[in-house]
């Protein structure tokens, strides 16, 4: 029985730590550059979604070198000269003449390539000619507009261009349809799960989104819902491993499917719905909530509370303690909400799929197979915590109190995403500090449980680190892993950056004509303090010194959408960003560089060498 009860207690605790602030410093998604597949590469391709590439990319112009020649006064032929190694795919080209109409154009038959982005494809190798007919002879200036996609062998795959041609002058002018700049970027996480939507092949997007997830699993997003699928289970009378099995299916399945259907509102209507329940009242509510079953597990309820109020979350309580399937389906639901933060580059890829074609049952399938995803470590753990997690008996009060103070933890990180770093860092203190007075106390010693010295020593850690983070909130410290920041700043410790705030669409636009009026570029940062991302990019990425360098000459705007207030969501409107974080660079002739725009996470590394393309001066 003591073995079983430590072993239980030390799962306990390892979950306890993962809902712990953790979040602030946790490993971030992999949401930088990376090929949509490894072509032909086997079993690696799903994750070449998220992980960095070393492949350089040729800028467009050169990978897919184009020229237009009008050989007879109704007949103009297209060219490319596809470098080695980069294709194009047959149907993604496209015609339109201004000034004249076309008749029709043959394509050539092309070479069958089992794709990985789109499944069986026509693409074209080398040189490739279009014969295009108008309807009737040339007359005038005539503009050849030609579209067409490309990838490299590699997997690495470009946006969707275009380029113009003069047919008087034989000049030509080169862009990508989604507005950017030019330049050899390869397409972002969010682009790639865009363009994979937009591929149409369902088993492709649903792996896709299901990969997404997965990783996603393993940010900040994930933590919090530990602890509350372990309470469920933990509070079980009739628990077996596949009773822990079903409760985690059915928490993992209502969390999934309640953030596809928010995804798709907020796609359908345009506007960021996990944003609003990011509220501070929202939050504060959720947190409250976590409070009462925290008091309920350590069973004071009776202490002070109407005897109402107290009915209510005495049951409440004892649902979420019983381990019933509706209330880990309530759990699952309310679970979804809390996570509605994580903004990573497939939610936004979905929501503006959705908003932009209105195929809300793709979107939502995408993230419902997103939300699985995440749910998949869930399903596993709680499946293991119904094996080891200790028995009804005497010794589960020691549970219901080691919960109490997990949800407690809970509590504290969703105050976290709205009230000041101090504050949170003195609740955190409390908590530790309260913790080691429980463990090492006289109440406790008569308990059992752990031994004595291992408990002091337990209670003792908690006890000085509780002192350090009060320390920490005293001298202004931000994060809980680094409490004591502010006092050794002089010692080499990274720089904050300096930012300009814009908050209605007016500002920005001047701000934006300013700094090209003097020659300089642009990089936007919107931002919020309940996203989770945006702090991690506050704190990792954006002090860091390859960073700082690479930006040292730009204009540094930020946008704090925080209040999500009328002018707040004007600007996300204006921007088309439906959830922060996202990093929008202009150029110096007060342009957006939209290849470049980063939507979610990025590490420095990555986010140093992106910045170091977008803000160049000179003519991309």
């Amino acid at each position: 029985m003591t073995r079983a009860l430590f072993h239980g207690l030390c799962l306990l605790l390892l979950l306890a730590g993962f809902s712990a602030p953790a979040a602030a410093q946790s490993q971030p998604g992999a949401t930088g550059e990376a090929p949509i597949y490894d072509d032909n590469r086997g079993g690696g391709s799903l994750l070449s979604l998220f992980r960095g590439s070393g492949d350089e990319l040729l800028p467009p112009e050169q990978a897919f070198p184009f020229s237009a020649e009008l050989v007879g006064d109704d007949v103009i032929i297209a060219r490319w000269n596809t470098a080695d190694g980069y294709y194009l795919y047959r149907d993604r080209l496209s015609f339109q003449v201004q000034g004249a109409d076309i008749a029709g154009y043959e394509l050539p038959a092309g070479e069958q390539k089992d794709d990985p982005n789109f499944g069986a494809m026509e693409v074209y190798y080398g040189r490739l000619e279009v014969y295009i007919r108008l309807a009737e002879p040339a007359a005038g200036d005539v503009v050849l507009t030609a579209g067409y996609q490309g990838c490299a062998d590699s997997g690495l795959c470009y946006p969707p261009m275009h380029s113009e041609f003069d047919m008087a002058g034989g000049t030509r002018t080169a862009g990508v349809s989604s507005g950017g700049g030019g330049g050899g970027m390869p397409l972002q996480a969010g682009d790639r799960l865009g363009a994979l939507l937009s591929g149409g092949n369902l088993p492709l997007i649903l792996a896709g989104f299901f990969s997404a997830g997965l990783l996603l699993a393993f940010t900040a997003c994930l933590y919090p819902l530990i602890p509350i699928l372990s309470g469920i289970i933990a509070g079980d009378a009739r628990r077996n491993s596949g009773r822990a099995l079903l409760l985690s299916l059915i928490f993992v399945q209502a969390t999934a499917l309640t953030y596809a259907l928010a995804g798709v509102a907020a796609g359908l209507s345009g506007s960021a719905i996990q944003a609003d329940l990011q509220s501070p009242w929202v939050l504060g509510s959720f947190a409250a909530v976590f409070v009462a079953l925290a008091m309920a597990m350590f069973g004071v309820f009776t202490l002070q509370m109407p005897a109402a109020v107290q009915t209510r979350l005495d049951n409440l309580a004892r649902r979420q303690r019983g381990g019933t399937f509706i209330g880990a389906g309530i759990m699952g639901m309310l679970s979804a909400l809390i996570v509605g933060a994580c903004s990573g580059p497939a939610l936004v890829a979905a929501l503006v799929f959705i908003s932009n074609t209105g195929d809300a049952w793709l979107g939502g399938l995408a993230l419902f197979a997103m939300g699985n995803g995440l749910g998949l470590p869930l399903l596993l753990l709680g499946t293991a915590a119904g094996h080891w997690l200790p028995r009804a008996g005497p010794w589960m009060v020691t549970v219901r109190r080691v919960f109490g103070i997990v949800f407690l933890g809970v509590a504290i990180w969703m105050l976290d995403r709205f009230i000041p770093d101090q504050v949170t860092l003195g609740l955190w203190a409390a908590l530790l500090i309260g913790t080691a007075v429980w463990l090492g106390g006289p109440l406790r010693a008569a308990s059992g449980g752990l031994a004595p010295r291992a408990r002091l020593f337990v209670s003792a850690v908690l006890v000085i680190w509780g002192a350090v983070l009060l320390v920490g909130a005293a001298s202004g410290g931000h994060s809980f892993w680094q409490p004591l920041q502010p006092l050794v700043q002089g010692t080499g410790q990274q720089q904050s950056v300096s930012w300009q705030k814009v908050a209605t669409v007016d500002e920005l636009q001047a701000a934006v004509r300013r700094a090209s009026a003097d020659g300089r570029s642009v990089m936007l940062d919107v931002y919020a303090d309940w996203c989770i991302y945006c702090v991690q990019l506050e704190q990792s990425t954006f002090p860091d010194p390859a960073v700082r360098q690479a930006t040292a000459d730009s204009l540094k705007l930020k946008v704090d959408v925080t209040a999500m207030n009328s002018a707040d969501k004007a600007l996300l409107s204006h921007l088309n960003v439906f959830l922060p974080p996202a990093v929008i660079f202009y150029g110096p002739d007060g342009h957006e560089r939209r290849d470049y725009r980063v939507i979610g996470f990025m590490p420095p590394e990555e986010f140093s060498r992106v910045a170091g393309h977008a803000l160049r001066t000179d003519t991309l």
